[in-house]
């Protein structure tokens, strides 16, 4: 029991870290681009890499698979972060789009943690007792 919440909260931790550092990381990029306010596809573009930089570098410091925090970090930018930036005003504080990622990061890697933790128990239980 103590494994499959440890795996539980480590999953959740990793997950809501690269959410927020996703959120954070896609607007400072963003308003770096649009200083002309005009948002060109070539600036989105090149916006888009960073939830993949953000994922590996999670991943490298918490031994992580990568493709779990890749996939986070996309999910969360592609919804909460990603409709609140377009159906901004463009005044709204960085806290705020640092919160969309932690909870898009948060509930993105529910079904990393959840499938992780029932792994933990069924690998201790092979046959399911």
């Amino acid at each position: 029991m103590k494994d499959k919440t440890l795996t539980l909260v480590r999953t959740w931790a990793i997950g809501g870290i690269t959410g927020l550092g996703t959120g954070v990381s896609f607007i400072f990029v963003y308003d770096g681009l649009t200083t002309d306010n005009m948002f060109d596809l070539w600036e989105f573009g090149v916006a888009l890499i960073t939830p993949l930089v953000i994922g590996m570098i999670i991943a490298g410091c918490t031994k992580y698979p990568r493709s779990n925090t890749v996939a986070i970090a996309y999910l969360t930018l592609l919804i909460p972060v990603l409709g609140a930036v377009f159906g901004s005003s463009g005044s709204e504080p960085l806290w705020q789009f640092a919160a969309l990622g932690l909870i898009g990061g948060l509930a993105w890697s529910t079904p990393f943690a959840l499938t992780a933790a029932r792994s933990k128990t069924n690998s201790k239980n092979p046959n399911g007792m």
